[in-house]
């Protein structure tokens, strides 16, 4: 004989069946930012800059920026860390990954030896992908709307206080809403302020509306998608894919100062030459660049346009360098007394002061001269004794 429940008696909830499990943006953010620096990249790991989440009911979109190690290829390395950051937040947190961005902001040098992949390995062409388009990834626009939540949540509570106050608490209105009802009545649609007003507003609307429809995010490259998951992607940063190019222009001989400025279609390189044939050297600019882009793995490739300049002191190959302009031979010391060499002659001897005679030259070695006169011999022996 089985007990039933009395009636009118609440059955009680299985403690299991209580509440509800809430996963913090913060905790899958954590989860997504391990998972992506534990990624093996062939003996070597990427460094998480920043991440990012945001869980809506069972379902999460996870986001991070990385520093992959140089060198490597961008687009399988990309795939790796993408790959096992939606793994691990998935098997952890339990919810459904909607979307796994991953956001190569640079590259980092790195002294072991790069990993050679396998010959039979798919190299990334850096073309269009067979499985589609991959589209770039649209901004969050986070301050504008903030901006304009701001605006429009002070104007609609200070117009409802103020409405509030008058019918439930018996005051008179706000000055401030009495004048703009009063201004608003004796000015007509042509007063210079009424078209003023409106300019601004259309402008604003027309901004608006340009941010709406604009996926943003300028400064990065769509990645080739993945073949079977259409909802992970990965972007690269345009000063990266600079940095690289710069890199391998720079290995090229002859050339210095490279500069490299990196658009969404085309990649714009301009070096100066300082040895070589200028013909050959910008062919092996313009292959290098080539090479380099297509290991990125981007969707859309882009198009390098090299400018290449020589440098003042630059020859063509082959041809003798000038000859050196002769030098003109210095000019004589002067003889008169007005130079720095007063007070000797040319050959070096001392002149004489003035009101002197100078030595008689034919007279021999310790000979008295004509204005000389003897020795007093008395003097001579006094001396001596």
């Amino acid at each position: 004989m089985t007990d039933t429940p009395a009636t009118g008696v609440r059955a009680r909830t299985a403690p299991a069946e209580r509440g509800r499990t809430v996963v913090a943006d913060r905790a899958v953010r954590r989860i997504a930012e391990r998972a992506a620096a534990e990624a093996d990249l062939a003996g070597r790991r990427a460094r998480v800059t920043h991440g990012s989440a945001a869980v809506r009911g069972r379902r999460t979109d996870v986001s991070v920026d990385v520093r992959l190690p140089y060198p490597a290829a961008l687009g399988e390395t990309g795939e790796q860390v993408r790959g096992r950051m939606a793994e691990r937040v998935a098997e952890l947190s339990g919810l459904t990954v909607r979307a796994a961005t991953v956001r190569v902001q640079s590259l980092a040098p790195d002294r072991s030896p790069a990993p050679q992949p396998p010959p039979d390995a798919d190299r990334p062409t850096g073309g269009r992908p067979t499985g589609g388009r991959a589209r770039r990834p649209w901004s969050a626009r986070p301050l504008p709307a903030a901006l304009v939540a701001l605006v429009g949540a002070a104007a609609s509570g200070a117009l409802l206080y103020d409405v509030l106050s008058v019918h439930l608490a018996d005051r008179r209105p706000a000055s401030w809403r009495t004048g703009a009802v009063d201004w608003l009545a004796t000015h007509g649609p042509g007063d210079t302020a009424v078209v003023a007003g409106g300019a601004v507003a259309a402008v604003l609307g027309a901004w608006l509306l340009c941010l709406a429809l604009t996926p943003g995010l300028r400064g990065v490259l769509p990645m080739a998608p993945v073949p079977g998951q259409r909802r992970q992607r990965a972007v690269l940063d345009r000063t990266a894919a600079a940095e690289l190019v710069r890199d391998t222009a720079s290995a090229v001989p002859g050339v210095t100062h490279v500069r490299v400025r990196c658009g969404r279609r085309r990649v714009r390189l301009r070096a100066h030459l300082a040895f070589g044939d200028r013909a050959t050297t910008r062919a092996a600019l313009r292959t290098a660049a080539g090479t380099a882009l297509a290991g990125l793995g981007l969707a859309r490739p882009l198009r390098p346009r090299v400018a290449l300049r020589t440098e003042p002191h630059w020859r063509p190959p082959g041809t003798d360098p000038a000859p050196a302009a002769p030098t003109a031979p210095p000019p004589p010391a002067p003889t008169g007394g007005t130079g720095p060499d007063f007070g000797t002659d040319r050959a070096g001897t001392p002149e004489p002061e003035p009101g002197t005679r100078p030595p008689d030259a034919t007279a021999p070695s310790g000979a008295p001269s004509g204005d000389e006169t003897p020795a007093d011999p008395t003097t001579a022996k006094e001396t001596d004794s």
